[in-house]
């Protein structure tokens, strides 16, 4: 899996990117992603980029033309300053990401539909080691201990 963006904001024509590929992110996180990331990007004159990379953590990164001066330690800092400012939105984000889009959430989500389908522990790592394979089971395991 290679690097997904998620959302790129554009200063020069003042529009922005969501990838319709995440459309099933919560709005309120889109709408405030959204705001954040265009005051920057406004702010240093740069396109930024929000998106998850190849082991799902998200990455923020800011890009420009080479005709176009950007300010590129302003924009690491103002970069800096969303991350501790925002941590709430992109822990949610992040959160998101780990639910509905990783294979580990994807198991814990069927270890909950199992459960309440009244499936005993054995049947449950049995499902879960042929869907997954062993490291699927040994991670259903150790949620269950």
């Amino acid at each position: 899996m290679e690097k997904q963006i998620i959302l790129s904001v554009s200063p020069y024509n003042h529009k922005y990117y969501f990838e319709p590929n995440f459309n099933d992110i919560p709005s309120e996180i889109k709408e405030e992603l959204t705001e954040a990331i265009a005051a920057i990007a406004e702010k240093v004159n740069a396109i930024i980029s929000v998106g998850f990379n190849e082991e799902g953590q998200i990455f923020i990164e800011q890009t420009a033309d080479a005709d176009i001066f950007i300010d590129e330690i302003g924009a690491a800092l103002e970069i800096k300053k969303l991350q501790q400012e925002k941590a709430e939105l992109l822990k949610s984000l992040q959160l998101w990401y780990m639910i509905y889009r990783s294979e580990k959430g994807q198991i814990v989500k069927e270890i909950v539909l199992l459960q309440t389908q009244g499936k005993s522990g054995e049947e449950l790592l049995e499902i879960i080691e042929k869907k997954y394979g062993l490291e699927g089971k040994v991670f259903a395991q150790a949620l269950l201990d």
